[in-house]
């Protein structure tokens, strides 16, 4: 019974070589001059890594934030932060893209094709001009 379960196990996977099982989480670096205001001014951002595991992460945002001087980890946010002289870094592990960018070309196209459906169902609704006797 053994041997033939081996066939499901053999070095031909079905998965593609290319996924990343479990490694969805990324590290961004968002950083303020000490002097602007947080609620005003948006943070300069920078990826740091992409596409590791939860642990491999957490551990970089941490490893990351102790080469400040001032360094710790702020527990309700759950981000490593640290800070030099002049600038407040706040390391955030998470999962996809942080901070707004760009729509996909995908959402733009559906949101598109609605447009256009809707304008041309209106014009199939509007009544054609009756012919003048």
């Amino acid at each position: 019974m053994t041997k033939s379960l081996d066939r499901f196990l053999g070095p031909k996977a079905a998965i593609e070589s290319t996924q990343t099982l479990g490694r969805i989480f990324n590290v961004t670096r968002e950083t303020w001059r000490l002097s602007d205001d947080p609620a005003v001014q948006p943070p300069r951002m920078e990826l740091i890594v992409a596409a590791r595991t939860a642990s491999e992460a957490a551990d970089l945002a941490r490893d990351a934030a102790a080469e400040f001087p001032r360094h710790g980890f702020h527990k309700p946010s759950g981000a490593w932060w640290a800070a030099d002289g002049q600038e407040f870094h706040r390391f955030v592990v998470h999962v996809g893209r942080r901070g707004s960018g760009p729509a996909s070309p995908l959402a733009i196209m559906a949101v598109a094709g609605v447009a256009a459906l809707g304008l041309a169902a209106f014009g199939l609704r509007r009544k054609k001009p009756e012919p003048a006797d």
